[in-house]
């Protein structure tokens, strides 16, 4: 079980996460996981809205939490970013590392201990251990490069790539990241640790259509400020266990206002470079 303590003078790690009604009943076993950890943790922290914009629920279904994880029955439905910012505002102004992730994905016992190693090397940076760049087909894919260095690298998944994939039926999976460095999207889904004071009021403010992709959004939020987000693969264990996130709650597959996920990671990307300019935009 996660050591649930703090030492003085030494910065709280808080765990933080969300769920959605259809996986109440599931999130129990992201939850055990979580209370697996190595590192010193202070608190583990599930996010509940009241009211959710796609699905209903009566209060009777909330989760069920063990002993060592608080229940945060919270007004706002920020969809996929309440996994973090919610947390952002509760611990504003203190000395707190926020580690938030996903409910469907078992993370393996020294997850947390490596976003608190590495944060030690990049204190002023955001730590991922996954993420994309914004050429990445996924997302903006116009050639568009950032300046700083030195670049995380990724597999080229060209057809020597797709053979091997082939040849062992679907079993060799690497990692898709080849080195740290610094990367444009994070990807909450392997984890992600910020501080409270990396998010300031605009960040809650999110368009519509925009709130269904927190990965570009909570980028967007932190490259508008400037601060860098770091992909740390030391040490990475490579999760062989399947997700459970319900096909009926999966937001890779959502489709909103005719977005679908390609379509409003493009939108928000867009937004970012109108609105602040970054990301190789100009600002209006």
């Amino acid at each position: 079980m996660a050591a649930l303590c703090r030492i003085d003078n030494v910065t709280k790690l808080v765990l933080s996460l969300t769920t959605v009604p259809p996986r109440f009943p599931h999130v129990d076993k992201n939850l055990a996981r979580l209370l697996e950890q190595t590192a010193d943790i202070a608190e583990i922290n599930l996010y509940v809205a009241r009211k959710y914009r796609r699905f209903d629920y009566d209060a009777a279904d909330l989760p069920v939490v063990p002993e060592g994880v608080n229940l945060r029955v919270i007004d706002e439905d920020l969809g996929p970013a309440t996994k973090v910012l919610p947390a952002a505002r509760e611990y504003a102004g203190q000395d707190v590392q926020i580690l938030f992730c996903d409910d469907d994905k078992l993370y393996d016992n020294q997850w947390a201990q490596r976003y608190v190693d590495a944060a030690k090397a990049h204190p002023d940076c955001c730590i991922v251990e996954e993420a994309g760049h914004l050429d990445n087909p996924v997302y903006a894919h116009d050639g568009w490069q950032g300046s700083r260095g030195p670049r995380a690298q990724f597999l080229v998944k060209d057809w020597k790539y797709r053979a091997k994939r082939a040849a062992t039926f679907g079993k060799w999976k690497p990692s898709k990241a080849l080195s740290s460095g610094y990367v444009d999207i994070l990807e909450g889904w392997g984890g992600v640790l910020v501080r409270p004071e990396f998010f300031d009021e605009a960040c809650y403010d999110i368009p519509d259509v925009l709130w269904t992709v927190d990965d570009v959004w909570l980028s967007g939020c932190l490259e508008r400020r400037g601060i860098p987000i770091w992909l740390n693969t030391d040490n990475k264990i490579r999760s062989k266990e399947p997700k459970n996130e319900g096909s009926d709650a999966a937001l890779r597959k959502f489709v909103y206002m005719g977005h679908d996920r390609i379509a409003a990671n493009r939108a928000c990307i867009d937004y970012f470079r109108e609105t602040y300019g970054i990301w190789g935009g100009t600002k209006a």
